[in-house]
């Protein structure tokens, strides 16, 4: 169990009890202090044996020319790739990612009804990707430009001029693999036109603890919990 999921009344539990077995039977403070100095040297030792603790760490990332109003235009005779310079900090693993679409609208109907917005995941190595958003004509065709692989999902649009918001988990592999050589890219095939307020990419990645360290909150929890009751002992007996 993680330390500062350990609930405070039990470490004033475990600490009591600790108290108490270190409790010499003459009720002496002069026996109770050296065990309580006994036990304090020996905490920083006990870190070692606590598991180290992720701590999540979260970066964004929003394409530039469509996602932003006003300009965040979507028009259907184009298919876009979003270039992203990013990959994983050494020694760090990716626990989520998700491509959040916040109120997009369809602003006029092209050669489909209902229109249809798809987006995928793209492998691109870093000498040919480009960062930020580049666009290739595909005359507002009604299949998925980008193909099937790395397909995030599609929204369909029957009506027009209705906000439409949504999200796509990311496959966690597929992206590290992509992100490995430092670029990956979003694929986004509008069919027909858009307007959207706000497109963003998130990734959460876990940043091990350093070896034997505890956080704060355990190691402060755990510490009063053991040395309170050895106080209330030292005073009982004075």
């Amino acid at each position: 169990m993680p330390l500062d999921a350990i609930n405070l009344d039990s470490i004033l539990i475990l600490g009591t009890d600790i108290a108490h077995g270190f409790r010499d039977t003459t009720h002496q403070p002069t026996h109770l202090m050296k065990n309580l100095k006994k036990l304090l040297i020996a905490l920083p030792f006990l870190g070692v044996t606590i598991t180290a603790h992720a701590l999540p760490v979260t970066v964004n990332f929003s394409p530039a020319g469509i996602g932003t109003s006003p300009s965040g235009t979507m028009d259907g005779v184009y298919a876009y790739k979003w270039g992203v310079n990013w990959s994983v900090p050494a020694g760090n693993s990716i626990s989520a990612a998700t491509l959040t679409y916040s109120n997009v609208k369809l602003t006029g109907f092209g050669k489909n009804n209902p229109g249809i917005l798809w987006s995928n995941l793209l492998d691109t190595s870093s000498g040919s990707g480009t960062t930020g958003v580049t666009k290739t004509n595909d005359s507002d065709a009604s299949s998925d430009y980008w193909g099937t692989t790395g397909l995030l999902g599609k929204e369909l649009f029957p009506t027009l001029n209705v906000a439409h918001n949504f999200s796509y988990a990311l496959d966690l592999a597929m992206l590290t693999n992509y992100a490995a050589d430092g670029h990956f890219a979003i694929g986004i095939d509008p069919d027909c036109h858009y307007t959207t307020s706000s497109i963003k990419l998130s990734i959460t990645y876990d940043k091990p603890t350093p070896s034997g360290e505890v956080p704060d909150g355990g190691s402060s929890a755990l510490l009063l919990g053991i040395v309170l009751p050895f106080l209330r002992l030292f005073r009982r007996s004075k």
